[in-house]
């Protein structure tokens, strides 16, 4: 039998019969990726021991189980203010510092409050919405409509010609930072043709077939991040709008990259590692 030890379980339960207490996990969170937290610097995993005296009427569901133990959402209002005592942190900085299992129920927690927030009323007939008992949905008492949680495919792409890397600095990006080539998927459009197309209209190379190698949860505010390799040479040409530059890297002089605990991180070095430069 495998060890389970920190894995996370997804499931949906409007009517948990657990409370936020010593026997779960509750987290706190409310749309645009933000955690409640003891204090501005916190690190690690915002879990919070009896909240559910804060503010009765938010939002709350078991949204899945952490090491056997119920993983509990309270979804709070875009504009709620913190309870004394606590402070509203964004999840992104946290992020690197979480394992597996824990990174899961924080990105699956974020995602489903910024739904939960978008959908209160239905899309089509504007009534409000209640949440579905069974499913993952809100359903419309109206007309039937059912808004599922919304999930955004994008690839992230690392792309080598040799020795070398290509890394490009995009346009929102902090100073100074380099990263891999991405790109949100279009309608109609294969992963693999998104790979190929992002790299042509950010970079203006042409590359090979692109491969696979691994993905991400991201809850900015709903994407899951494809990871692939591929290859390509010549000399990139950035776009100018959302890449600022880009250029192809030795190993031994990467400008600065992502934090880890990004898939962009662990592409660059799952690449450091294949050249044997890191362990």
């Amino acid at each position: 039998m495998s060890d389970t030890k920190g894995s996370f379980f997804s499931m949906w339960y409007p009517e948990p019969s657990h409370l936020c207490n010593e026997e779960s996990y509750c987290l706190v969170c409310r749309p645009g990726g933000d955690v409640l937290a003891s204090s501005p610097d916190f690190q690690g995993f915002p879990e919070l021991t009896e909240p559910s005296k804060w503010f009765p009427e938010w939002q709350r569901l078991q949204i899945g189980t952490l090491d056997d133990k119920p993983v509990m959402l309270i979804s709070a209002p875009v504009d709620a203010l913190a309870p004394q005592g606590y402070v509203w942190v964004n999840i992104r900085p946290l992020l690197g510092g979480l394992n597996p299992g824990k990174l899961e129920a924080l990105c699956r927690a974020s995602m489903l409050s910024s739904w939960d927030s978008d959908n209160r009323f239905c899309g089509r007939c504007g009534t409000l919405t209640v949440q579905d008992l069974k499913e993952s949905a809100r359903t419309c008492p109206s007309c039937g409509y059912r808004s599922y949680p919304r999930v955004s495919p994008a690839m992230i792409v690392r792309i080598t010609n040799g020795p070398k890397i290509l890394l490009a600095h995009n346009r929102r990006f902090p100073r100074g930072v380099y990263s891999c080539v991405a790109g949100y998927v279009e309608s109609g459009e294969t992963l693999e043709q998104t790979v190929l197309r992002e790299i042509k209209e950010e970079v203006g190379l042409d590359a090979a077939s692109p491969r696979y190698l691994s993905s991400q949860s991201w809850p900015f505010p709903h994407s899951l991040m494809l990871g692939f390799e591929t290859t390509a040479s010549g000399e990139p040409e950035p776009d100018g709008d959302e890449i600022t530059d880009a250029g192809w890297y030795p190993a031994d002089n990467l400008p600065h990259i992502p934090r880890h605990g990004t898939i962009a991180r662990w592409l660059i070095d799952d690449w450091l590692k294949k050249l044997g430069l890191i362990m």
